[in-house]
């Protein structure tokens, strides 16, 4: 396997006869092939990836290359390779929230074109439809699209918590954003420790990202019916603003002051400090939590799929990773670069993959021994969470949408302006960028004066009398 020259940390890659002990017996199904080359990011899961490419090697005698970048760097780079004449990559490594580019684009082979006998595995996690599109629709959907990608890394959220704590309290894992809610204050004794830390900060897709299993959890959504085309905007409706409002009210009353500076980075710091009870990261920051030279609570934290409102699914954020075929390469490159992903999707590979130190992307891998021991512990909150994990949207102009939800959501938890105000600019917004895009939309009218002049009145009817703060929470006198 050769290392693009872009990236210069290296690697520690089992040798040649330690890999292939690790793989166990399998049988080379794929034939000698010429080599190929995959654009890929740099990111916390690239060396096991690394490794099991490592593998393919040693069993197949192909031969690949990964050209690693930063990851704008890496999706400038398939944006170039895909119009040119031929791409210089034959697989793209797509995250979850930019393939619409090249799905709406045009830029991928469906793999059956490749090969009319292939398919995914059937314990591939799907991911939400996303390996399929339907390009007369125009929406990812199994029944009727073509099979453009294979995934590659499951990138959803997981609910990190200090176990040691909880059993040290009593406590149980959270089912509901009440229950989390009623944990996290138990635990908050700030500064030592804070109950729960969320990412406020605005990013490319950050704060709306961490948002969304709020959302969906409380059972909003962004789009009425956005797999049959129907963009009209909901997120202003009254689950929305239950979702934001737990958002803010956990920050606040079990959260550090400055919530709506925090990135991702800062979460995990508190936590392998020991200095956070909970929060919300992707499972690709795992590996942090028991690494004794990152973290001095190794073997305390563990993992569950994340709450959601009483009535409703947990819907933990997909933020995975595809790879795709583009269309400008020669036939038998296409052919090389699909024999590399049947190989990849097989079960045995997939829990050698796991036992690399991958992330899996089928149940096989999550489902087998090795997920079972301590080390790997989450990896049965995967088992969970992976069939239930869904995608913010489906549509090239994601990043126009983030750019509003960003600021919006980031000025909500700041204070700069309330739920409400925040909701109804957030959905006004949406709905232009769609409109100006030739999409079906339109958004709520709902009336939320009569919610706001309510809330202002209760502001004002709150008093201390004799010594207790009193609150009027509807409407009637205290």
């Amino acid at each position: 396997m050769d290392i693009g020259h872009v990236f210069s940390r290296s690697f520690f890659v089992a040798s040649s006869t330690a890999i292939a002990v690790s793989m166990g017996v399998l049988a080379a199904t794929a034939q000698t092939q010429p080599p190929i080359s995959v654009v890929i990011n740099q990111s916390p899961w690239l060396e096991g990836f690394a490794s099991i490419v490592e593998a393919y090697e040693v069993e197949t005698g192909n031969k690949v290359t990964l050209d690693i970048n930063p990851y704008a760097g890496s999706l400038e780079k398939q944006r170039n390779a895909v119009r040119s004449q031929t791409s210089e990559f034959d697989v793209l490594i797509i995250n979850g929230i930019f393939y619409p580019e090249m799905y709406h684009g045009g830029f991928l082979e469906p793999l059956k074109n490749i090969d009319p006998d292939f398919d995914l595995d059937p314990q591939i996690y799907t991911y939400g439809d996303t390996p399929w599109f339907d390009a007369e629709n125009k929406t990812v959907n199994q029944e009727t699209g073509d099979l453009l990608t294979v995934p590659i890394n499951p990138n959803i959220t997981l609910l990190f918590y200090r176990k040691d704590l909880y059993d040290e309290k009593g406590l149980t894992v959270p089912e509901t954003f009440e229950d989390l809610l009623a944990n996290a204050k138990a635990l908050h004794n700030p500064p030592e420790m804070y109950g729960i830390v969320q990412r406020a900060s605005r990013g490319t897709v950050s704060v709306t990202w961490d948002f969304f299993p709020y959302l969906e959890g409380h059972g909003g959504s962004f789009f009425r019916d956005e797999p049959n085309g129907d963009f009209f905007v909901t997120l202003n409706s009254e689950a929305g603003r239950k979702a934001l409002e737990t958002y803010i009210q956990l920050a606040k009353e079990a959260g550090p002051e400055n919530t709506a500076s925090l990135t991702q980075g800062d979460l995990i710091q508190f936590l392998v400090t020991g200095k956070a009870a909970h929060s919300v990261l992707p499972v690709a920051a795992w590996s942090q939590m028991d690494d004794p030279n990152k973290s001095i609570v190794p073997g305390k934290i563990d993992f569950a799929t994340l709450p959601h409102a009483e009535g409703f699914n947990s819907t933990p954020a997909l933020g995975h990773w595809l790879a795709g075929i583009p269309k400008n390469l020669a036939e038998e490159q296409k052919v090389a670069a699909l024999e590399f992903l049947k190989w990849f999707q097989r079960p045995e590979t997939q829990i050698a993959y796991a036992e690399m130190g991958g992330a899996p992307v089928s149940a096989a891998a999550y489902e087998s021994d090795f997920a079972e021991k301590p080390e790997n512990r989450y990896m049965l909150a995967m088992r969970t969470a992976s069939p239930q994990a869904k995608g913010l949207w489906t549509i090239p102009e994601g990043a126009e949408l983030a750019a509003v939800m960003e600021l919006g959501l980031n000025r909500t938890v700041a204070g700069e302006i309330t739920v409400v105000e925040a909701l109804n600019s957030m959905a006004k917004d949406l709905e232009k960028i769609l409109s100006d895009a030739g999409y079906k939309t339109g958004r709520l009218e709902l009336d939320f004066v009569h919610y706001a002049a309510k809330q202002r009145a209760s502001a004002i009817r709150t008093r201390r009398s004799g010594g207790i703060l009193c609150l009027s929470r509807c409407g009637g006198e205290c």
